[in-house]
């Protein structure tokens, strides 16, 4: 089933996120984006559910408690990189490989 841009786009602008888009229009999540690049569409911020946000806490907790992020990944079973990115989402400050708190460079 072949759809136009403009259709991606109305059900995007109706509210339904890319995801949905995707799956209401039986295509792929890269598919539906392109389409939807294609009608110029102005894509709205991600938002961040509850229960994404509760686990952002839980791993910026055992991270602020002297787990690696590894360590972190392996009990919550989510990819180093997700994992790190809960952590910050969840304000923990990170750490360089000697423990120490990471400052930004100066210029």
């Amino acid at each position: 089933m072949t759809h136009s841009p403009d259709h991606f786009a109305r059900l995007y602008d109706g509210g339904l996120s890319i995801r949905e888009v995707a799956a209401r229009t039986g295509t792929s999540y890269r598919f539906a984006r392109e389409r939807l690049i294609e009608a110029e569409v102005e894509f709205r911020r991600p938002t961040i559910s509850e229960s994404t946000l509760a686990l952002a806490d839980d791993c910026a907790r055992l991270y602020e408690r002297g787990l690696s992020i590894k360590a972190v990944a392996a009990r919550v079973g989510y990819s180093f990189q997700y994992t790190r990115d809960l952590i910050v989402l969840g304000g923990a400050v990170m750490r360089d490989s000697a423990g120490r708190p990471r400052t930004a460079a100066t210029p």
